[in-house]
């Protein structure tokens, strides 16, 4: 019996998943083990593994097909088993990785064309009218002979079946409005009409891609957040000037042990130590049934947002509190590489309590984050940049740097939001005290 290959479920929470690529076709021979596709859930890749040996047959669903988890996409089957697959009769119904117009589609059941052997030359590959009587211009000598098809049985007036034969219409497509159903040249000039606006419709269209993977997650939650949960957001500055001076001395101590002391450390490092002291905002705020659940955290588990080719993930770096600068360093310089290079696992990428996003490499300045649900705090940095400081008796140049705070209003006041913005702002300030 043939063994199933289902879309895997890698996370709780997933639902679906997308086909990437196949890395086998049908008809050819795998191993248990090997992999077989790759698949974009709403956060990461993943490979898909053979699940028995055999040949890979069946595959039911094509690259950027979304397919809920746990369902069949193709099958493994023994090479004796193939021979009596191969005998089932072909369908004129599209699966789920065809692309047709509605016109094609019915031309196509109408007149018995497999829909599966037609290549579309529509926007994105879809297939339309024209590739459907291309299909039917190529089985001509077949279809020339007396049909089984009962098409020459369907009632209509001679009229009718010259226009039809002009324009390539099928005619049992087609419902007459004459007597007794008899299909009218009025009948196949109102399908010609239809047909030709399908056509300006499909020439006109502007080529689209829907969201799928992690930019379709990123939508819909952010917006969800965006929609439902009322921001409040509080920006401060920090002097970086004893920061500066101790990444020159802990440099080549944090490189030594496997990490680099970046700028996104040190803010990491007080992040977490802010946290501990303003457990308010280290907490999920999540709809259950017609209530909202406040859940608050005892450890911090830190998200750090990166930016990759096709979105943005965010790897979280667990019980970061617990980390001193040089672990930190190390964990969120792999955890950062890793997620450029697709090598994360879902449990890296779930489970976060408080977000940190610096677009401090960037020249921006200063912006806001949407929150990160179900995380009620995410904080975002800016470029560290040479300001002009007053030191109470001149101004002097400093290298500064702007944070915002984000918040959930409904559970964070604007007092619990500056008080954990001003521990932070002291430790960045005396980083001195993050080495304890």
């Amino acid at each position: 019996m043939a063994t199933p290959v289902i879309m895997p479920k890698f996370g709780m929470a997933q639902e679906e998943g997308t086909i990437i690529r196949w890395l086998k076709q049908e008809g050819e021979r795998v191993e248990k083990g090997e992999t077989l596709l790759e698949v974009q859930t709403d956060k990461i890749d993943m490979e898909v593994e053979a699940p028995a040996s055999g040949v890979l047959t069946d595959v039911r669903y094509g690259p950027n097909a979304t397919v809920p988890v746990t369902t069949v996409i193709a099958l493994i089957a023994a090479p004796e088993e193939i021979a009596a697959s191969a005998q089932r009769p072909a369908s004129s119904t599209p699966s789920a990785s065809v692309r047709v117009s509605p016109v094609a589609q019915r031309m196509a059941a109408a007149t018995g064309v497999d829909l599966t052997q037609v290549i579309g030359s529509g926007p994105q590959g879809r297939i339309i009218k024209s590739d459907v009587a291309g299909a039917l211009q190529a089985q001509a000598p077949q279809r020339a002979q007396p049909q089984e098809d009962g098409t020459q049985r369907v009632r209509a007036t001679p009229a009718a079946r010259r226009l039809a034969r002009e324009h390539g219409v099928a005619l049992a497509a087609l419902i007459g409005s004459g007597p007794q159903g008899r299909i009218q040249a009025a009948d196949v000039e109102k399908e010609l009409r239809s047909e030709k606006r399908e056509e300006r419709s499909e020439k006109e269209a502007v080529a689209g891609e829907p969201l799928r993977g992690k930019r379709r997650t990123i939508a819909t939650r952010l917006g969800q957040s965006w929609q439902n949960a009322p921001h409040i957001f509080l920006t401060t500055s920090v002097d970086l000037t004893r920061i500066d001076a101790l990444t020159k001395e802990l440099a080549e101590d944090v490189e030594a042990a496997g990490g680099r002391l970046t700028l996104t450390v040190w803010i990491a490092r007080a992040v977490a130590a802010a946290l501990r002291r303003h457990l308010r905002l280290n907490a999920w705020l999540r709809p259950d049934g017609e209530q909202l659940v406040y859940t608050q955290h005892e450890s911090v588990h830190l998200g750090v947002a990166v930016a990759v080719e096709d979105g943005l993930l965010v790897p979280v770096v667990r019980n970061a509190e617990t980390l001193g600068l040089a672990a930190l360093a190390a964990r969120i310089g792999d955890l950062s590489a890793r997620a450029r290079s697709g090598q994360l696992t879902p449990d890296e990428v779930s489970g976060g309590s408080f977000t940190l996003s610096n677009l401090g490499m960037y020249p921006v300045e200063h912006f806001t984050a949407i929150l990160n649900p179900p995380e009620v705090a995410i904080l975002a940095v800016g470029r560290a940049q040479v300001r002009p400081f007053w030191n109470g008796a001149a101004f002097e140049p400093r290298q500064m740097m702007e944070v915002t705070l984000s918040a959930d209003h409904r559970v964070i006041d604007g007092a619990i939001a500056a008080a954990f913005l001003a521990e932070l702002k002291r430790l960045l300030e005396e980083p001195s005290r993050l080495l304890l």
